[in-house]
């Protein structure tokens, strides 16, 4: 570690040396300092924590840097948790509150295990990082990561029991990483516990999205009526009970508390009754959206018998509409959300995520950068004509997403990131606003705080330019090159997996 590293390191421990802890465990925020010394540093690249939150949005902190790589950022949090560090590639550190960790690897690595292979830490939790490092680079290795043809094999041809058998037969691989983690490296009894929950993710996370993925991989419509059998989803049970020792491993347990909604929903396939609603293929809940809020908040505390994951997903179901910039399901549903989420890690981030939300709706403050357009009263051919000739000579990437579709949103800030990397370039970032109310519109750019051009289309332009690129899902994007012409469209071209293309482009 250099002189720069170590005085920074000690600088962190300082800090935390005149903190006081007040109140309970879990009862109030701590702050958290990562610190640390990235070599072979490219200033282009922005250094990114994300912290895996539990019930409330994951929180992302651009951690400043300096020329020579060295880098921090500050935040808080009530509990333990693990957070993503981004650059290049990403990895996962391990975090505890009122205290610091300090990171050192090689920057020149894009490949994750290569990078994984040099880092190394500072702190309290160095040793137990230093384990979670090892298992990362042992999984990320691992073909059961990285062969993603034979699992979509598996889910296109594979029926119900050959699948089940199929994910039985990769947890199995699973565990056989995690015995040779523990046997070659002696892990701490922390690391060991987050390990054991990371290879179970993939498990639960592979049967909450086979029903979709295997329709989708089979063309099947909604025509189609074939579906999993009524109990498919009980295997989602067999994690419980949570309890705290898991929430170091944030990221898969955030992750179970989405997938488990699965459960419940299940457990309502004999109670449609088509008034209003339904239990639609893959045990996901269809029907007006009053209806539907409704139904999921009660029959998530009539089937989740375990409070702890109760309290999350609650949190969670409100915490999805403040992401939304909707305000009007807590509102509704204030003392549902005071009677039964109780823990002040849940609740208190809750409330102020409810109070940032209403304030943006009420003042946005749309950020300079940002353009926004008035094309109301122009045909969708004209809206395209304009960015077209507003944008001659550049590679056009543009973003069609609605602020109610949590996958547009989730890709957001990706996409700050790129814009990021492509500055002062011959590149246009446009975003086409559709099917969504316009103080939303308006609050979640407040939010974001995104550059680029952006559009705001009437529900009437949405359904014209829906049926004129022939959208079929959300996100959705266009890569345009240099000389006006579509190069390649569709929801796989994600802000993060383009940039390469864009690069190519631009020569």
């Amino acid at each position: 570690m250099n002189k720069t590293a170590i005085l920074l390191l000690i600088a962190t421990l300082v800090i935390f040396s005149n903190c006081n802890h007040k109140g309970n465990q879990y009862d109030v925020p701590q702050k958290i300092i990562v610190a640390g010394k990235i070599d072979n540093y490219d200033p282009d690249k922005e250094v990114l924590i994300t912290v895996n939150n539990l019930g409330v949005e994951r929180e992302s902190i651009a951690a400043k840097a300096d020329s020579a790589g060295n880098f921090m950022a500050i935040f808080e949090s009530y509990i333990p948790v693990d957070a993503w560090i981004r650059y290049k590639t990403n990895f996962l550190i391990l975090l505890h509150p009122n205290d610091s960790l300090f990171v050192h690897f090689d920057g020149k690595h894009n490949d994750r295990p290569e990078l994984l292979e040099t880092l190394r830490f500072g702190g309290k939790l160095a040793k137990t990082n230093q384990y979670t490092a090892k298992f990362q680079q042992m999984f990320f290795s691992n073909e059961i990561y990285y062969n993603w043809d034979k699992k979509r094999k598996a889910v296109k041809e594979y029926d119900v029991d050959q699948y089940l058998q199929y994910l039985d037969t990769l947890q199995q691989k699973s565990k056989k990483i995690y015995d040779q983690f523990v046997a070659e490296n002696r892990p701490d009894t922390e690391s060991k516990r987050w390990a054991q929950l990371y290879i179970e993710k993939d498990y639960y996370h592979f049967l909450y999205w086979y029903v979709s993925d295997h329709r989708n991989a089979n063309n099947m419509g909604w025509d189609n009526p074939w579906d999993v059998p009524v109990g498919f989803f009980d295997r989602l049970s067999n994690r419980l009970p949570i309890d705290p020792s898991m929430f170091i491993s944030a990221y898969a347990l955030r992750s179970f508390s989405g997938y488990y909604k699965k459960y419940v929903s299940d457990k309502l396939r004999d109670r449609a009754t088509g008034d209003g609603w339904a239990i639609l293929p893959g045990a996901s809940i269809g029907g007006s959206v009053p209806i539907v809020d409704s139904l999921v908040i009660f029959s998530t505390i009539e089937f989740v018998t375990d409070t702890l994951l109760l309290q999350i997903m609650l949190t969670q179901n409100f915490d999805r509409e403040f992401e939304k910039q909707n305000i009007s399901l807590y509102e509704k549903y204030r003392d549902v959300a005071d009677r039964y989420i109780k823990e002040p890690f849940l609740k208190e981030p809750l409330y102020q995520r409810y109070l940032q939300t209403k304030m943006r709706i009420e003042n946005p403050q749309v950020y300079t950068k940002a353009v926004l357009k008035e094309v109301a009263n122009l045909s969708v051919n004209q809206i395209m004509d304009e960015i077209f000739q507003q944008n001659k000579g550049k590679v056009i990437y543009i973003d069609f997403w609605g602020t109610w579709c949590a996958p547009c949103l989730d890709e957001l800030p990706n996409s700050k990131i790129v814009e990021h990397e492509f500055k002062d370039q011959d590149v246009a970032f446009i975003y086409v606003c559709i099917h969504s109310n316009e103080k939303q519109w308006k609050a979640t750019l407040d939010k974001f705080q995104l550059g680029g051009q952006h559009y705001f289309l009437s529900n009437r332009q949405s359904i014209e330019i829906s049926n004129l690129l022939e959208i079929t899902g959300y996100p959705f994007y266009l890569l345009i090159d240099k000389d006006g012409i579509i190069k390649e469209k569709g929801s796989h071209l994600r802000p993060l997996s383009e940039r390469d293309k864009i690069k190519e482009m631009l020569k």
